[in-house]
């Protein structure tokens, strides 16, 4: 069975009376950040920390993830998660428990756990990294000299591992689209390639305040996006470098926040627009929950009532679970990813009700 059945297969036993917990738990050890990047839409990523969850009671999140089963643990958030005292703690604890690991961040830091995460086998490190030159990072990340320190810094954690001679941490790239970047995407590719990455996952911009609308795509730039879409993936396929590119062949998937989900025929969970709420819990540094990182921070919270017990019964999730089984996704639901959507309806098709097969084994 692979994870996509996996899930489905969870999903199925929840909707049975059945009370199985996420597959996914996505954790932000913080919100603060040291870069000041453009286009985030995190607007207290500079703020002193304000009710962020001690390291033993994030400590015990995941102890209590491991006993509802979930199988992996994501540390990414809204800020640089290697900036939290909690991190290097977190990494230990979650491969501990035997489960998949895996961590986004901006790559200055990656030293202060580098020789730890293949230690311990981690999982899945992927590095944000916007542009091939290091003029067009240092622009979009606010910071003079960031992509030195995360191109580095990827460079070493990947000498480790193959020094090591082991497979893990696997190694990738995520880059927002910008009007800024658009004509280095191939480059992107190649940059990975260099670096020992198996991927890049290209997210399109968010954009509503000013400054996020002023490095968003302009006619100029979308009219060139196909060819640089299409240069792009010859290079990936020439190099195996798994990416999100294909997406972006629909012009719409630009249109972050113009249009929700859409249900699919049907009834019930094999037609709901999105099924995270079923799947996978995000703990934001002050201990509120959501199910998916667009609407982070709207349910209840962690910081003192048990994971488990927000999971079955906070009413946050209760109604978004209630409103995408009747094929109502909230107004903020439009906000969310490609790459994410593809994913949901890869587990929902698993939901669908299997074609009736004759004796000659061929679908009906």
């Amino acid at each position: 069975m692979d994870e996509l059945d996996a899930i489905a297969a969870r999903i199925r036993a929840r909707d049975a009376g059945g009370a199985p917990g996420p597959w996914t738990l996505e954790l932000y050890p913080t919100l603060r950040c040291n870069l000041d990047c453009v286009f985030c839409d995190t607007t207290d990523r500079h703020r002193p920390a304000v009710n962020e969850l001690s390291v033993a009671r994030q400590l015990a999140i995941v102890d209590e993830a491991a006993a509802m089963g979930v199988r992996r643990v994501a540390l990414l958030g809204g800020g640089e998660p290697l900036l939290s005292a909690a991190a290097p703690q977190l990494v230990e604890r979650v491969k501990a428990h035997g489960m998949e690991g895996f961590l986004t961040t901006n790559g200055t830091r990656l030293d202060v756990v580098a020789d730890r995460l293949v230690a311990i086998g981690w999982d899945e490190v992927h590095v944000s990294i916007d542009g091939a030159e290091a003029a067009t990072h240092d622009a979009l990340r606010g910071r003079p000299g960031a992509f030195r320190k995360s191109v580095s810094a990827l460079c070493r954690l990947r000498r480790l591992r193959d020094r090591a001679g082991g497979a893990h941490p696997r190694l990738g790239i995520h880059t927002v689209l910008t009007r800024d970047n658009v004509d280095e995407l191939a480059g992107i590719v190649r940059l990975a390639a260099a670096l020992g990455a198996e991927r890049v996952d290209v997210d399109a911009l968010v954009a509503y305040r000013p400054e996020q609308v002023a490095h968003a795509l302009g006619p100029r730039e979308e009219a060139r996006l196909p060819d640089r879409v299409e240069e792009a993936l010859g290079e990936a396929h020439r190099l195996g470098i798994a990416t999100t590119l294909e997406h972006f062949r629909r012009g719409d998937v630009l249109r972050r926040g113009a249009r929700p989900p859409e249900a699919a025929p049907g009834e019930g969970l094999a037609a709901a627009p999105c099924l995270k709420a079923w799947h996978y819990l995000v703990v934001q540094a002050d201990g509120r929950t959501a199910p998916c990182c667009v609407l982070a921070g709207t349910g209840g919270s962690v910081a003192d009532a048990p994971l488990a017990q927000v999971w079955e019964s906070d009413p946050t999730l209760v109604g978004i679970r209630a409103g995408m089984r009747a094929g109502r996704p909230t107004g903020r639901c439009a906000e969310c990813s490609e790459n994410i959507l593809v994913h949901e309806r890869a587990i929902r098709a698993r939901l669908a009700p299997p074609l009736a097969t004759p004796v000659d084994g061929r679908a009906a």
